[in-house]
């Protein structure tokens, strides 16, 4: 089974829970992910898919959740939660993505994945 590692990056709580969202590489929202790495530790990779897709400085802030989400055959994703401590105003991947800060309610309206939708309000609930 394939394995995606992805960054769950937020700042605040409750009404003021935020959390980052960009487009893929064909315009779809998603969150920042990644492919496993051998040279990397996971927590790496999703802090450095973190960086490269959405110009976001954190640190982990939790252990991964592990979920199914079907992208034409089930994936298992592995989410990190990534407490933003900045969001840079130029980071590798800007000219390819666009970037959002949202609710976790209005970030799961974008997705057209709803696997990924029920993933991001499972975690908002936690974060």
């Amino acid at each position: 089974m394939d394995i995606i590692v992805a960054a769950y990056c937020y700042k605040g709580t409750g009404k003021k829970h935020r959390i980052v969202i960009v487009t893929s590489t064909t315009g779809r929202w998603i969150i920042p992910k990644g492919q496993v790495e051998e040279d990397l530790t996971n927590k790496e990779v999703a802090l450095n898919e973190a960086w490269e897709e959405a110009g976001v400085k954190g640190t982990i802030s939790g252990k991964s959740k592990k979920f199914l989400i079907n992208r034409g055959g089930r994936i298992l994703w592995k989410i990190y939660p990534v407490k933003i401590s900045s969001l840079a105003d130029d980071w590798p991947e800007k000219k390819l993505r666009k970037r959002r800060l949202l609710s976790p309610e209005d970030a799961a309206s974008k997705f057209d994945n709803p696997d990924l939708a029920q993933a991001v309000l499972k975690l908002a609930k936690k974060y």
